[in-house]
């Protein structure tokens, strides 16, 4: 099959999945080396792979968080000479694009890929039984073709930064410049940098992106003036690669990845590490919190340090964080740059404005809440995402137990969340005290648009519209489909955390295990409050009434409680909305690797090598598809040779 076809020689598929992102390549690439001969299709809205990496989505200058090493995949790693990158340097984008469209190659994906192809709607067929997906691909002459997909499973990887918040100010109409959302800076970056014509730049937003967009105007000579709300979180809490704990210089990405320092951060799925002793002492003890509020203090005050921003300067000062770095996960960032972004502030080539915008005006005016007005010649605003999949899915009155955002739940549909919702946070917080003193936001309101201060075009208020959170399984699996077993929907990459690449491997193929009934029986429960909730077992789903329900409650249980933590955990990110996390990301690959039936310690000689062996990579998790199948092979073996037969069948040796 061509990918960029008139028409798809086929309409019918085993899997589909939607985006051509790292997770949906990884999805892509698993799937199909479990099941080779399984009719296999992946759609993106781009016209080239990647996802945020995509071409069309590249601005100058945009780079990596991570360093060479540790943003590619584990069975196809990026040799920096064949790039032109050394170690110890961030990746630029254009080379991750590149070195995403060869791994399609290697992978074999070329002939299933289908670009320029977006998703209008994807709606489960009678008996849920499959999909039909709704179609529009634009042709490189810009010709649009209409169709619809089946599918059996759907694999949703399109990430939760695919649809960009709406910008929307009062007097924009006559505002009499550019206004432009970063989520299209990509198109116009060029032309505004050459524009002789545009001298002064606004920037609104304190976020990773914001930074990017203040550096690369400063860096072109422009004025810029750098706009953070008062009455919003704040900028990220930026660092640099490396960061200093005492006298000791520590990668801090791979400081995330130890399973040592995993341990200083309280986390509801910590206990999938083996270590719960030891966790317990840390997070249940008021000396291990103390501990632990030492650390996070330290790394905390030494970034600053570093940074410059605890320093006498005022406009400095001005971009300091609100709060610890202990609080944050997703407003983590890194500092990329090539030249110190701080000196353009010490400067003054860029001004810092720490007040709400009142409205635009005519003539480039930028009204604020103080009374101050700025005349500027763009505007670029960077103000987040919708955190949805842009995928409507259907039909709607499952979305609340499919877990998907919506505002289109019922009166009971919420009251039975919240009920939920309350029962997690009471074990959360006796579980990690320290969550309970975090600082307070307004992460309940989640406004399908925030920044538009709920005002109609006409002036009168707007209702809040409440936009509920994501609510998935082990952050994948749809909790009602997990109840009733249909399988057939799965969800990648809807959750904040820097250990993308491996992230999507590990995800991928416990997806792929969840989708065919193979993940290992019974499951670990997050819950602690009761020793008979600590296993989960899908056979209770088929039992008698009172030991389904028990089934039920815990799977329901256990999906608000993964999702909850966040809101406690992450109070400075995103937590309420998705999963947000940094340092937990070592014992979320255990959870799902325990699902599988892998070992999770992965550095030999037990825990010595757990406690010694260093930071967790891509070589720790190298030919995890060839060591499951080969443990598929080994147990199906088995069972044909009269040996028990584990609980979850031998649906992959058929190849469905």
């Amino acid at each position: 099959m061509a990918p960029n076809g008139s028409f798809p020689p086929r309409s019918s598929f085993h899997t589909l999945i939607l985006g051509a992102g790292f997770a949906g390549l990884a999805a892509a690439s698993t799937f199909h080396r479990c099941a080779p001969s399984s009719p296999l299709l992946i759609l993106d809205a781009n016209a080239s792979v990647g996802g945020v990496w995509a071409t069309e989505n590249l601005y100058p200058g945009l780079k990596s968080n991570n360093l060479l090493g540790t943003y590619e995949y584990s069975d196809f790693p990026m040799r920096g000479e064949e790039y032109g990158i050394k170690v110890g340097e961030h990746i630029p984008g254009t080379v991750i694009q590149q070195y995403m469209e060869r791994f399609v190659d290697w992978a074999g994906l070329r002939e299933h890929l289908r670009l320029r192809t977006r998703v209008l709607g994807a709606e489960e067929t009678e008996g849920s039984k499959g999909w039909v997906v709704k179609c529009v691909e634009t042709g490189e002459d810009g010709a649009q073709n209409n169709y619809e997909v089946h599918c059996e499973k759907l694999v949703v990887a399109t990430g939760l930064t695919c649809v960009p918040m709406p910008m929307r100010f009062g007097g924009q109409e006559n505002f009499d410049a550019p206004i432009v959302n970063f989520a299209s800076l990509a198109k116009v970056a060029k032309t505004l940098v050459a524009d002789e014509n545009v001298k002064h730049v606004t920037i609104y937003g304190g976020s990773k992106a914001a930074h990017d967009c203040v550096y690369m105007f400063a860096r072109a000579d422009k004025k810029v003036t750098w706009v953070i709300r008062r009455s919003g979180y704040g900028p990220s809490w930026m660092a640099p690669a490396y960061v200093y704990l005492g006298p000791f210089r520590c990668w801090l990405e791979k400081l995330t990845t130890t399973r040592f320092f995993t341990w200083f951060s309280p986390c509801v799925w910590g206990d999938a590490d083996g270590f719960r002793w030891i966790r317990s002492c840390m997070h249940g003890t008021k000396v291990g919190r103390k501990v632990v509020d030492g650390f996070w203090g330290q790394l905390s005050d030494e970034t600053l340090k570093q940074t410059g921003l605890s320093t006498g300067n005022e406009e400095l000062k001005k971009l300091a964080p609100r709060e610890s770095a202990f609080w944050y996960a997703g407003g983590l960032g890194i500092l990329t740059y090539e030249e110190d972004l701080y000196e353009l502030v010490r400067s003054g080539a860029v001004k810092v404005v720490r007040e709400d915008v009142a409205g635009l005006d005519s003539g480039g005016m930028v009204k604020f809440s103080n009374g101050e007005v700025v005349k500027t010649d763009a505007l670029v605003c960077s103000s987040g995402w919708r955190f949805d999949s842009g995928v409507p899915l259907g039909p709607e009155e499952k979305l609340a137990g499919w877990g998907v955002p919506s505002t289109k739940y019922s009166k009971s549909q919420k009251q039975d969340w919240a009920v939920l919702n309350e029962r997690a946070d009471r074990e959360i917080l006796e579980r990690f005290p320290k969550l309970a003193t975090g600082p307070v936001n307004d992460q309940e309101s989640l406004l399908v648009n925030p920044v538009d201060a709920a005002i109609n075009k006409d002036g009168s208020l707007k209702e809040k519209e409440e936009y509920a959170p994501w609510r998935l399984w082990r952050s994948i699996a749809p909790p009602s489909q997990v109840i009733s077993g249909e399988r057939n929907l799965v969800f990648l990459g809807m959750l904040f955390n820097i250990t993308t690449v491996v992230r999507a491997e590990i995800s991928s193929l416990w997806a792929y295990a969840y989708l065919h009934d193979l993940l290992k029986q019974p499951l670990v429960s997050l819950s602690t409050k009761d020793k008979a909730r600590l296993e989960i077992d899908f056979a209770g789903l088929k039992s008698g009434a009172k030991a389904q329900q028990a089934a039920i409650d815990k799977v329901m249980y256990d999906t608000t409680l993964f999702n909850r933590f966040g809101k406690w955990r992450c109070a400075m990110g995103y937590g309420a909305r998705a999963p947000d996390f940094v340092f937990d990301s070592v014992p979320f690959f255990d959870l799902l690797l325990g699902d599988l039936g892998l070992p999770s310690w992965r550095k030999g000689w037990g825990w010595v090598g757990e406690v010694f062996g260093g930071s967790y990579g891509q070589s720790d998790y190298r030919g995890l598809v060839d060591e499951w199948l080969a443990m598929r092979a080994g147990e199906v073996g088995g069972a044909k040779n009269g040996r028990k037969q584990g609980a979850y069948g031998l649906a992959w040796v058929n190849s469905t």
